[in-house]
């Protein structure tokens, strides 16, 4: 009995450990092909540069190839992945951005109240940087892993036409799935996490760099909810007395017609309402 029990935990162990240094996730795969695009994209380009940052909602809401034409600045759809957290966004963000370049932040609600570096983030370092894993304590390692484990046992990879900017590109359909169709889940107050304060000092950074930064809000399915959320008036309260922001989250529920797989995914037919409506907004606001 006693030796099956200790066979089984070194087994465990080592599975652990072949996991945590070697295995390659392909969520991850992806996410790091994608920030290779967008920071190629940004390099090759000269002068000013506009970023779009943000989770996947950015990377399927602005065809910032249309954007770059329309407003006569280059400009690099920054949207990856939610799960990454506000803090793992901004470090990217700040790695690309240069003084006079325009930082537009397009942040899914989630990003305010959830860890300023969350699951995806801890896969990313895990397979990339393990000496950022100090960021986590122990307990949220062990928490993190395992539901790395578990993310990347059901994961299947989508394939889109990227442009070259950074963007996906002729998403068509309707696909969200019924157990999908519901509204986001909000804190019944807004308070100052540690993202929202990684958020301020990220601000403070740009200020001092020349970097113009300004707010808006994610496209995501609409729900009659939403009119009575306290966390969403508190939240947009906070972003208009603290920052530069463009529009209000009213402005960006859509329709399920535009919306592709997910509340916060939408498809061309949202891509291409949102796009237009983005290129008003910047020109009204030179």
């Amino acid at each position: 009995m006693m030796l099956g029990f200790w066979l089984c935990l070194t087994a465990i162990l080592l599975l652990g450990m072949s996991y945590f240094f070697f295995y390659q996730a392909k969520g991850i795969l992806r996410i790091k092909q994608l920030m290779e695009i967008k920071s190629t994209y940004a390099t090759r380009t000269t002068g000013p540069k506009r970023m779009v940052v943000g989770g996947s909602d950015v990377l399927y809401s602005f065809d910032t190839d249309r954007v770059g034409r329309e407003t006569s600045m280059p400009t690099v759809n920054f949207g990856v992945n939610v799960g990454l957290g506000m803090g793992f966004l901004l470090d990217m963000a700040r790695e690309q951005a240069e003084s006079g370049d325009d930082i537009v932040l397009c942040l899914a609600y989630s990003l305010y109240h959830k860890p300023a570096y969350d699951v995806f983030a801890y896969e990313y370092y895990r397979m990339y940087d393990k000496r950022k894993l100090n960021r986590f304590t122990w307990k949220q390692q062990a928490y993190y892993l395992i539901g790395n484990v578990k993310l990347n046992m059901g994961y299947k990879q989508k394939q889109f036409d990227i442009a070259e900017s950074g963007a996906y590109i002729n998403v068509s359909g309707a696909l969200l799935p019924d157990e999908k169709n519901k509204p986001l889940q909000f804190p019944a107050h807004f308070t100052k996490t540690e993202a929202v304060l990684a958020l301020e000092a990220f601000c403070e950074e740009c200020k001092r760099k020349n970097i113009r930064v300004r707010i808006t809000y994610p496209s995501t399915l609409g729900f009659d909810i939403y009119h009575e959320s306290a966390y969403l008036a508190e939240l947009t309260a906070y972003l208009h007395e603290n920052y530069e922001v463009i529009g209000e989250p009213k402005n960006y529920f859509v329709p399920k017609t535009a919306i592709f797989n997910s509340v916060y995914h939408v498809n061309s037919i949202g891509q291409q309402e949102r796009t237009e409506r983005f290129i008003e907004e910047l020109t009204e606001r030179k």
